[in-house]
């Protein structure tokens, strides 16, 4: 007799009963049976027949008894397949193994709700914090937020699970924020370019407070970069830093980040004047001097570390008796600054690499209504009203 052939299934009678039965591969490659017992011959059939041609489809859904935990720590570890960025992998394994795994990473994957999914983001709103100070702020609660989901959409492809919880959990609310609550004004960005005009790395705080690049784009700059008689420098790499780990040299954000930015004639003396003084010191240190091309190094020519610039930046601004803002904050700074000075949005877009005119408009929209009065105002006077 010859053998039924693999993926037909089978149907057999038992004690006046129809037992029908199939076997299939679940998303982990692991064989698998499901039976059913049936009062009739067709039933058996037909609810063979449905299953049989779901799993040939690939819509059979089982994560068998893995558990929340054990599918995480497999789906960070396939996370290097997929060629994301160094601090967005760093981001889901702080999610994953610092909050989720110790919350829900017991719950069998194929049990986990929307409701448990809810309630786990509720009581880190509440007291969520590592440290035990209370709960984690609204974008944090979003970050665990879209980790699961990324996670779980996953799984959802590997025909572990049929739907993402995620999707029917409500999302965690963020209010709006002003980015610009907490900016300096032009008055204050000179103060502080006024008392850090001694600090060895005085051309960086100038580039920074003058171009509106972020952090890593700053860290990221080379001479051939710069183009001293036309006033102009280019974007076209990063050097970021993951948990105090060795500095990372990549591409941009994305394509719009990689763009040219002007900057004004005080700085392109800065940076001849820069020039001369990093030459001195390549001099001084002779054969210790690390060979590259980086516009901002330490006395032996190694590039800045972008955590180290932002630690120097706030000693900077505590010794000169300042408002403490971040890095990130000084970039707000500089576009606040150029709206309010009335210069088009689009430009503003095009210096700080935004991908679109919308982020920006968006991200500084506190700003817009004094514009829009500003402007009527000016039509008034053109129209001698």
């Amino acid at each position: 007799m010859s053998r039924r052939p693999k993926g037909t299934g089978n149907i057999r009678e038992r004690d006046g009963r129809y037992q029908a039965r199939y076997s299939y591969v679940d998303g982990y490659g692991k064989r698998r049976q499901r039976s059913g017992m049936f009062d009739t011959r067709t039933a058996a059939r037909a609810w063979l027949n449905q299953h049989l041609a779901e799993a040939g489809s690939g819509r059979i859904t089982d994560a068998g008894g893995i558990t929340v935990g054990e599918y995480l720590i497999d789906w960070l570890g396939s996370l290097g397949m997929q060629q994301l960025e160094a601090a967005t992998v760093s981001w889901y394994q702080s999610a994953a193994l610092r909050h989720i795994i110790p919350a829900l990473g017991k719950v069998r994957l194929a049990k986990l709700s929307a409701v448990q999914i809810e309630s786990f983001l509720a009581a880190k709103a509440e007291s969520g914090r590592l440290d035990d100070k209370g709960g984690l702020g609204p974008a944090s609660v979003r970050r665990l937020q879209v980790t699961l989901h990324k996670a779980l959409d996953a799984a959802v492809r590997k025909g572990l699970l049929a739907t993402n919880p995620v999707d029917l959990a409500d999302k965690p609310k963020i209010p709006p924020s002003d980015v610009t609550e907490t900016v300096w004004t032009p008055e204050t960005m000179t103060a502080f370019l006024s008392a850090t005009g001694t600090d060895r790395l005085a051309p960086l705080w100038q580039v920074a407070s003058m171009t509106g690049l972020r952090r890593s784009e700053l860290c990221g700059l080379q001479w051939p970069d710069i183009e001293l008689d036309s006033a102009v420098l280019s974007v076209k790499r990063a050097r970021i830093q993951i948990n105090g780990g060795k500095p990372i040299t990549k591409g941009p954000k994305s394509a719009a980040s990689r763009r040219v930015v002007d900057f004004d004639a005080e700085m392109v003396n800065v940076l001849r004047r820069w020039k001369v003084a990093q030459l001195e010191e390549r001099l001084r240190a002779g054969t210790a001097w690390e060979s590259g091309e980086w516009l901002f190094t330490n006395e032996i020519g190694q590039p800045v570390n972008p955590e180290w610039v932002g630690k120097r930046f706030r000693r900077l601004i505590a010794d000169a008796g300042l408002p403490i803002i971040t890095m990130r904050q000084l970039r707000h700074s500089h576009a606040t600054a150029l709206l309010k000075a009335g210069v088009h949005p689009k430009v503003v877009q095009e210096r700080l690499g935004h991908s679109s005119i919308s982020v920006t408009m968006d991200i500084y929209s506190s700003v817009l209504p004094g514009m829009q009065r500003e402007a009527v105002e000016r039509l008034a006077t053109m129209m001698g009203r």
